[in-house]
């Protein structure tokens, strides 16, 4: 059986949540997925294929997802991998949520290039204004991100149950 570690970083809960879904979803279509955060002590070499996410701010990751996928690149080589973004730049201008995310990716396969990236996606978070940093509260007062739940479960579902067959291929 494919095992799978869906690897997050998350600052105030919201892609825990996210990953716990995504594990479901592997699970349901025959997989062996757990979660964890990446600052937790995994061991890469107990699974076969991974997904590894985090909240984007500012263009990017949290430290502790960028630097488990850099490091661990070199001990995965080969397996699949699928990387997933959280942010709320696309809440109000969904191409820039892209291109926010698209940008991301590419500079982390520059620096981890033996990352075999089969799929990747980025998702709208659950945004609350009091949890930004400082800096971005300032940016967020001249383009203000409307609060709330802005999770799409359905799109995150269809996303995680399209990696089963990119995993068992």
């Amino acid at each position: 059986m494919t095992r799978v570690l869906v690897a997050y970083a998350t600052r105030f809960g919201s892609t825990r949540e996210i990953a716990a879904a995504i594990v479901h979803e592997l699970n349901a279509a025959g997989l062996d997925a757990h979660a964890a955060e990446t600052t937790s002590s995994l061991d890469p070499d107990e699974y076969d294929a991974f997904v590894i996410g985090s909240p984007i701010y500012g263009s990017k990751w949290l430290g502790a997802a960028g630097m488990f996928a850099a490091i661990t690149s070199e001990r995965i080589d080969g397996k699949p991998v699928a990387l997933f973004s959280i942010g709320t730049l696309g809440v109000s201008n969904e191409a820039a949520g892209n291109a926010e995310h698209r940008d991301f990716v590419a500079k982390l396969t520059e620096v981890a290039p033996k990352l075999n990236v089969v799929s990747d996606a980025v998702f709208n978070g659950y945004f609350e204004r009091a949890n930004l940093p400082w800096y971005l509260r300032i940016a967020d007062r001249f383009a203000p991100t409307p609060q709330g739940d802005h999770r799409d479960w359905s799109s995150i579902q269809s996303w995680a149950g399209s990696l089963a067959n990119k995993f068992n291929g």
